[in-house]
């Protein structure tokens, strides 16, 4: 009697062996499809880098269609008025060039040969991808003179001024192939830096030498990528 019932438990046992080790298989098995599938609800998302203001990167690189600044300019949106003196405008010239003339500055003229600049610096990167094409860094570097004129328009708005219309056409210099265009980038940016260098030797409200800073860092950062465009080309 007991051997007999040793058999039934034996088969039993054997049995339950048999269904486990199924379960274990489908259950691999099930993993392993499951592994094998992309899931697009939970597929992990791709994360995309800022390009930094200026940069000459590769073509697939991302590049934001609103670039954010890369230092704060911390403009007052209600700053101490300015004094007469302080607004009025006596130009020696246009842009960076005049401005590095000009022996008799006012905050007026600064504000006037920084927004004179920005816009020249556009408005030449401009003509440049419309002549050559979509070429780096000029697409980067006429985004982020976007963003430098809308950081000198919160200046003048912040002391209720009107905004300088842009008379840049007759100062533009077109260049005759890419290797000229970055020459031309690597001077406009030197004289740019040195403007605003010059600008900030004086004593002036905090939030414009902030703005006159952070406009300086960005040129700063488009004089190397033009330098290393030239070292390209060259």
């Amino acid at each position: 009697m007991k051997r007999k019932e040793n058999t039934v438990n034996s088969k039993k046992h054997n049995i339950l062996l048999i269904m486990m080790t199924l379960v274990a298989v489908f259950t691999l098995s099930l993993a392993t499809g499951c592994a094998s599938v992309e899931d697009p609800e939970t597929e992990e998302p791709t994360v995309s880098v800022p390009v930094e203001e200026g940069a000459d990167t590769a073509p697939d690189a991302f590049v934001p269609e609103n670039p954010k600044p890369t230092v704060d300019h911390n403009v007052d949106s209600d700053p101490e008025p300015l004094k007469e003196e302080e607004l009025a405008l006596s130009p020696e010239g246009y842009g960076a060039i005049g401005a590095l003339l000009d022996q008799d500055l006012s905050l007026a003229d600064m504000l006037m040969y920084a927004v004179e600049d920005e816009y020249l610096a556009h408005g030449e990167y401009l003509e440049i991808i419309d002549l050559f094409g979509a070429e780096r860094p000029y697409t980067n570097i006429a985004r982020s003179e976007e963003m430098h004129l809308s950081f000198l328009r919160e200046v003048y708005a912040s002391y209720d001024m009107p905004f300088p219309e842009d008379q840049s056409e007759a100062h533009l210099i077109v260049p005759e192939n890419l290797l000229e265009a970055a020459r031309t980038g690597v001077q406009a940016e030197i004289d740019n830096i040195a403007m605003y260098e010059k600008f900030m030797s004086y004593d002036l409200p905090e939030n414009i030498y902030n703005v006159f800073d952070a406009l300086k860092k960005g040129s700063d950062s488009h004089l190397l990528a033009f330098q290393k465009q030239v070292d390209r080309l060259e």
